[in-house]
Formats: structure tokens, sequence, C-alpha cells
């Protein structure tokens, strides 16, 4: 394993199955975690270059989990605003002595400064619409927990598919294992990168793309891309788009749904959300979890 957690394909299946293992054991039985304190001489960096409430929330709660000191760093406050470049910023706090950044940012830079800082250890908690490790992890780990494995599963994946992290790396997870099919399914304007997809398919018409899926991923629409970018009435979206109890009928009776968060009730409604089928308050625990694991297994690299 590398020093870094830059990208989900930086893991190998072994690599990945241990952590989500490993990750079961930060877990109580009641749904608390066990906070140990394995590093009390650490100092995690949470460096959030965009808003965040369960990622950044989640990590600093796993490093306190483990005993490490925690830095918030608030970037509106920061030098950053006042031109320094995040090459700067991340080399000072290197030099204070914080040996882990947490870092999301807008763009691509997490590699180039693992380039630059090879002394400090980084984890990629979210990069643009390219990826997002740590919830691929996440998503196979709530997957495993529900279905035991991803194996033979159908799994259907809709929404705003061309601006989404989240898909990108849960594909890189998944294309290791041998599911059954995967799907993907959403508005033709929000899917021009997925049409003709290098692993899987494209439906887009979700009443065709949900039948026998064991797992349906809908992921967060963005109202503001609504009155910007799209031409598209949001009632008119939902009709056709939104995960709905009645559309859930169409899925295997013991499918699941999962969203990253947070749910604003476009592309799932809040029948859908609250049924036995929705799994989407177990990822938010198995971020802490998975999140423990990661900075417990980058920490000890």
């Amino acid at each position: 394993m590398s020093n870094n957690l830059l990208s989900i394909s930086d893991l190998t299946k072994k690599e990945t199955l241990d952590l989500i293992e490993f990750a079961s054991n930060f877990k109580n039985e009641d749904g608390s975690f066990r906070k140990e304190d394995l590093f009390p001489d650490k100092t995690v960096a949470n460096i959030f270059c965009e808003p965040s409430t369960r990622t950044k929330s989640s990590f600093e709660i796993a490093a306190r989990n483990l005993g490490c000191s925690v830095i918030d760093f608030d970037v509106a406050n920061s030098s950053i605003e006042k031109g320094e470049s995040i090459f700067e910023t991340v080399d000072a706090l290197s030099l204070m002595g914080v040996d882990l950044c947490v870092l999301r940012h807008p763009q691509s830079v997490i590699r180039d400064l693992a380039e630059y800082l090879p002394e400090m250890t980084f984890i990629n908690a979210g990069e643009g619409s390219i990826s997002h490790p740590t919830q691929a992890l996440i998503d196979l780990m709530t997957i495993i927990e529900k279905k035991g494995s991803i194996d033979d599963l159908n799994i259907l994946i809709v929404g705003d598919l061309d601006h989404s992290r989240v898909t990108s790396s849960f594909i890189e997870a998944i294309s290791n294992f041998s599911f059954g099919s995967l799907t993907f399914s959403g508005h033709p304007a929000m899917c021009s990168s997925y049409q003709e997809p290098a692993l899987g398919r494209y439906e887009p018409d979700l009443d065709l793309a949900i039948q026998e899926a064991d797992v349906i991923m809908t992921l967060r629409i963005q109202y503001e891309r609504f009155d910007k970018d799209l031409d598209l009435d949001l009632e008119e979206y939902k009709h056709s788009y939104q995960i709905t109890t009645e559309r859930l009928e169409m899925a295997k009776g013991d499918a699941i749904i999962m969203h990253p968060g947070p749910v604003n009730y476009i592309e799932i409604s809040e029948a859908a959300y609250q049924s036995e089928n929705s799994v989407i308050r177990d990822q938010i625990a198995n971020g802490v979890a998975i999140r423990m694991a990661v900075l417990s297994r980058f920490l000890s690299s």
C-alpha cells in the first residue's frame, strides 16, 4: 500500500476488502464507535476548499476517536484567501508538524501535492468531479454488509452522472469485482459521458433500468444546475427520474437504496428515503468507521 490514498485505484481488491473488514472492527453492536488512543502523537489537518458536512465531520470524528490532534483548517479565514497557493499552505503545515492532510479541492491538485511534499501523507476527500475514494469504500462496505458480497449483484446508478466523483470512484472500485450488471440512468443532459460507458450500459428510461436491480445508487441533483446550465423542468425531471416507493416495486423486493448525501428529495422521495429498503443512514455511520480504518492504515504506513 502506498503512502497516500489519492484514488480508489491505488488499492488492490484485497486491500479494499481488508480496509472494509478493518472498518467493521471499529463499530460496536449498539452503533457507537470504538475509541482507541492509537495515534496520540499524530496531527491531522482537514483542508476543505469546498463545502462539506458529512465527509469533513466524519474525518474529524474518526481522527479524534483514534487519539489524533486535529486541525480544522478554516479556508475562508486562511492565507489561501489572500492568494497563497495550496502548495505553500500545506508546506507550512508540514513544517509545523502535521503528519497527514485530508484534502477536498475543486481541482486536480492532490497528486501534484503528494509529489511536491513526499514526507506528508495525503487522503483525498473529494477531488473536483473526478474522485472520492473514501466514499467508494463506504458504498462497498454498506453493500457488503447488506448483501454479503458484490458478486452477481445488479447495480443501478441514477442521477447527475457527469458531475459525480462518487460515480467515477465507485466504478474504479467495482471493476475489481465480479458483479452481475451495472446500469447507468438519468436525463441524457446529465449523462453525456456515460452514454457509451467502458463498463456497464446506459438506459435513459429509469422504469426499464430499475428492473431486477439489487442496488440503487441515487446521486445528488444540484438545484443550481437546473437554473443555470440545464433547460429542465424540475417536476418533469422528478416524474421521470425520482426513486419513489412505486418505482421501487419494479426492482427486486430486497433492493437497497443508497445516496452519498445530502438528500434534497429531488432524486428520491421522502417515502422511499424512509422505507426499509433505504440504507442511507447506514452509509453515514459507515463513513466514520471507514475513515477510522483509512486513517489508521495510512498513519501506520
